[in-house]
């Protein structure tokens, strides 16, 4: 929460709650929003004629090979912290580089590979489990969901589960809608897979997500992402969602908002801190454990990203939950789970990356100093983390997920 922002809880979640509105209505759970039907008909493969099907292939064959060569060039101007801009600002590791990443291996042609066998659900998978499953908490650092607000990894877990509103979000109510759990759907066995928050930067206690166990699954999900690009971004959505901000914000206004909430050290660091803290406050928090770290870097990788969503899969299954999709092939990665992240993780993520570009959209930078201070941040906190493993109590010493968040703070900090 920025200290200087007294507005900020109420106004952020009167955004939020404005913006989910174009999820699915809980009470007609069955019907797509007009969000979904959009985001569908941009990825539904089209059946008019072979030519078109080539047409299209080529030009997204295209636009790709442009926009990575683009990621490439920009990555590789700004990959050491000594290129610096006359004002002494150094340039942050683009966006579009830490998100789309080439393999050592030719790339798949998806056309073929996916579109030719597209991904078929289970024909022994019911969507409405025969047992009882409460939702998952899912704290998120603002804009670390895949696709604008989120929009791409609702899309995906509602085709995974098969649940029309799997994903919930904390802040939305309503006559029959409370806390992630509708009234409305009483007698199914699946209300919602999961539920998305963002405490403790909106705080929530009355009560504490700790005293909610009774309605809620025992493992966590948290999805995080680079301070360096998420303390922009996040600004960018504040400014859009209760600003009316239209398109970038100025470049003059993400420096003034860098310099006092970023800061030059990590003890007057509002956002590293506050990033930081929704991370531990999570890590810590009993009776539940995190089960799985959601990078969003990850999510459109060619590489991470199906390894990501397969794990996602498997923890779902694990708890209960309905997965339409098979994850059990050699190789770990099944190609239904491959081609059902490519049509609504990849293709999104390029899609919006390629607006951006068109528009002219500025990348934010840092100064070599704020640079510093957060790779130095990121190293203190991942060794924070290897010291807990020394400590046998289990309130203050390793807990599930280390492993994997030492990882992730340590590529951050790369």
């Amino acid at each position: 929460m920025m200290q200087n922002d007294p507005q900020f809880d109420n106004n952020y979640i009167m955004a939020i709650r404005q913006r989910v509105r174009v999820q699915n209505d809980e009470d007609n759970s069955d019907e797509e929003s007009k969000t979904q039907r959009r985001v569908r008909r941009s990825v539904r493969p089209t059946s008019t004629s072979v030519g078109k099907v080539f047409l299209i292939a080529v030009l997204m064959s295209l636009s790709g090979a442009i926009y990575l060569g683009a990621v490439i060039r920009h990555h590789h101007h700004r990959s050491t912290l000594s290129s610096t801009s006359a004002t002494g600002n150094v340039t942050s590791p683009d966006l579009k580089s830490k998100v789309i990443h080439t393999t050592a291996s030719a790339p798949k042609d998806w056309s073929d590979y996916c579109n030719d066998n597209p991904p078929q659900p289970n024909a022994n998978t019911n969507p409405l489990t025969n047992k009882k499953v409460e939702p998952l908490w899912l704290p998120v650092y603002p804009t670390s969901l895949p696709g604008e607000s989120g929009h791409a990894y609702t899309q995906f877990l509602a085709a995974l589960t098969g649940v029309p509103a799997a994903a919930k979000n904390f802040y939305r109510s309503s006559k029959t809608l409370k806390r992630c759990h509708s009234r409305a759907n009483e007698n199914n066995n699946v209300d919602g897979v999961t539920c998305e928050i963002v405490h403790p930067i909106i705080p929530c206690q009355r009560p504490h997500p700790s005293a909610q166990s009774n309605n809620f699954g025992p493992v966590i999900l948290l999805a995080l992402r680079n301070p360096i690009t998420a303390f922009p971004e996040f600004h960018q959505e504040k400014a859009v969602l209760y600003h009316g901000v239209q398109g970038q914000v100025g470049k003059e206004v993400w420096i003034k908002f860098r310099d006092e909430y970023v800061g030059n050290t990590i003890d007057n660091s509002t956002m590293f801190n506050e990033w930081k803290n929704l991370i531990m406050e999570w890590r810590d928090m009993n009776p539940y454990h995190v089960a799985e770290y959601l990078p969003y870097e990850y999510w459109s990788d060619e590489a991470k990203g199906p390894a990501l969503v397969t794990r996602l899969a498997r923890i779902l299954k694990r708890e209960g939950f309905p997965v339409l999709y098979s994850d059990e092939v050699e190789g770990n990665i099944s190609r239904d789970l491959e081609c059902l992240w490519h049509k609504h993780i990849r293709e999104t993520s390029i899609a919006e990356e390629k607006k951006k570009l068109e528009e002219g959209w500025y990348v934010p930078d840092y100064t070599k100093e704020q640079l510093e201070m957060m790779a130095s941040g990121l190293q203190s906190f991942a060794q924070e983390i290897k010291q807990k493993e020394l400590i046998e109590d289990e309130k203050n010493g390793k807990r599930p997920g280390d492993e994997q968040l030492v990882a992730i703070l340590t590529g951050y900090s790369n």
